[in-house]
């Protein structure tokens, strides 16, 4: 019987415990640090405005202070339970442009490129989908996870369709189809009014498989390492210090973030980086940490003329009353994701590649959600926009050699030579702001709220963003796989230089991905999983 052991039961994690639990003759153990996903926070799709806040379910990481951004700490929320972050994000389920994975690709040998570009990956999006509309050249149908339109919209993300018409943008009723460019509702990891997270999709109906093993609760404090060997790994559940042996082969999929952690931890890492933190050198691997790279985000707010937008203003209760009774019947405003339409633009003048993504939102957000007080005061409506594809580049570090203490998170935003991202980030304002600007939703706003009519000039808009940039908490890439040197992985996915060690999540992206990272980190793990089964059967 092949052993398997999982640590982390995020996106990838879940995917991987029931792909590889399918075979009867492997036995498979799944580590979480979080707990179960049982909350119905977790379950209600508005429940993600309780989520940003809460501590047991999130991680609620902070950055270290960003010289381009005023030196603020930016706020990274990463899901602390089954199903990861895909338990407490906004469910959008975009997957990225083709030319995303060809990028990937080209880090490998041409005899072998053809694994990991999109036409070798397209088949696992359509796998592990079960789109709403039916199987199509794009789109899967009978797969687990659950891909289905808003049962509920706004009146004022209908405007925002209708103004990004008005700016010349198509209406496109699907991101993941034959083009990504235009205007129009997201596609949500829903079914029937409820999130379908990768532990609903995958873990849960799994769970009753004799050979399958999940323990929540359980921090991974490191790996046992022996002749470039993973022969067990040193864990804790409710303050015991457990110890669980490793025949088989261990999976890392604890996220961009933990993973390198975890790894750094246990001895395998860069040099210099362990040394600083007195932890002996297992295995030398200086890509471990480094290309971390994120979605910087900037909003445009504007006040509502009338009330139709959701608030926590008095006048608004009514309507959240009767949300909460019409979600039994799984409609309403509660099964919204509170992002529910957006666009794809092209905004550099260098190329048509869409380069510019939008979230809107019928709410003011300030601060992520966690600051209350304009939606309490008024009503109105944000949109988001994030350049897709920045050229900056950070690293995660350890702050000790405790696994106790979060990780070293330095993003680094805008510090690339030749200031190519705050121009973009600039070009994504503009964008927001012409939008909003257009008659279809200019109609029902008082004023623009935020930047407001004194931000004008190139460097009063590089400001606004220096100040209020976000991120829109898709980190990857700090296990990059390739061939080159600093490369962490291989194109199996498989730990260079170390005989039983896998990393399957969005740490192994060599680049983001154009667009919101889950989709793309489960079709990693369907890979993954069929690599690792394949080379099984091989034995």
């Amino acid at each position: 019987m092949m052993d398997y052991v999982i640590v982390g039961g995020g996106a990838a994690g879940c995917l991987l415990a029931e792909r590889l639990s399918r075979n009867p003759d492997c036995q498979v153990t799944l580590l979480e640090a979080g707990a179960a996903d049982t909350s119905p926070l977790i379950h209600i799709p508005a429940g993600i405005l309780a989520l940003m806040r809460s501590k047991r379910l999130n991680w609620a990481f902070y950055t270290e202070p960003q010289q381009g951004l005023n030196q603020r700490r930016l706020f990274w929320p990463r899901g602390k339970t089954l199903g990861g972050s895909s338990s407490i994000n906004a469910m959008c389920y975009t997957r990225g442009q083709p030319e995303d994975f060809d990028l990937w690709a080209e880090s490998f040998n041409p005899d072998i490129r053809h694994d990991w570009h999109y036409q070798g990956l397209l088949p696992h999006f359509k796998r592990v989908e079960d789109f709403e509309r039916g199987a199509d050249p794009w789109h899967g149908e009978g797969g687990e996870l659950s891909v289905q339109a808003l049962r509920h919209f706004n009146p004022l993300s209908e405007a925002y369709l209708r103004a990004g018409q008005q700016l010349g943008l198509p209406l496109n009723h699907d991101f993941n189809g034959q083009d990504q460019w235009g205007v129009g509702p997201y596609q949500v990891m829903q079914r029937d009014g409820s999130r379908c997270s990768s532990a609903k999709a995958f873990l849960t109906p799994a769970s009753e498989r004799r050979n399958l093993t999940v323990i929540t609760g359980a921090c991974v404090q490191r790996l046992k390492i022996r002749n470039k060997r993973v022969c067990g790994l040193h864990y804790q559940v409710a303050g015991h210090e457990l110890y669980l042996p490793v025949s088989g082969e261990i999976i890392l999929s604890a996220g961009a973030l933990h993973t390198p952690q975890l790894l750094m931890l246990s001895g395998i890492g860069p040099e210099q980086m362990l040394a600083t933190q007195g932890i002996t050198v297992r295995h030398k691997l200086e890509g471990v940490g480094k290309n971390l790279q994120d979605h910087l985000d900037i909003s445009v707010s504007w006040l509502e003329k009338g009330c139709r937008s959701v608030s926590l203003n008095p006048i608004f209760w009514p309507k959240g009353i009767k949300g909460v009774l019409d979600y039994p019947k799984r409609k309403g405003v509660l099964t919204s994701n509170f992002a529910e339409a957006g666009a794809f633009l092209a905004t550099d003048p260098q190329t048509s590649r869409t380069d510019v993504q939008h979230h809107f939102l019928p709410a003011l957000e300030v601060e992520h959600g966690l600051n209350l007080a304009p939606t309490i005061r008024y009503f109105g409506y944000t949109l988001r926009a994030c350049l897709l594809r920045p050229k900056s580049r950070g690293y995660v570090g350890l702050r000790s050699d405790r696994y106790q203490d979060a990780p070293l998170l330095q993003p680094d935003y805008l510090s690339d030579e030749g200031s190519e991202d705050i121009k973009g980030m600039v070009r994504a304002l503009d964008s927001a702001r012409e939008l909003l600007n257009q008659p279809e939703i200019r109609r029902f706003g008082k004023r623009e709220w935020r930047p407001g009519k004194a931000c004008q000039t190139q460097k009063e808009k590089e400001a606004y963003i220096r100040q209020f940039a976000e991120s829109i908490y898709h980190p990857v890439g700090t296990c990059k796989m390739g061939s080159e040197g600093d490369a962490v992985v291989d194109h199996q996915l498989k730990v260079h230089g170390m005989d039983n060690l896998r990393v399957v999540d969005a740490s192994v992206m060599p680049n983001l991905v154009s667009g919101n990272t889950t989709a793309a980190t489960l079709a990693i793990a369907s890979k993954a999983a069929d690599l690792i089964l394949s080379e099984a059967s091989a034995c």
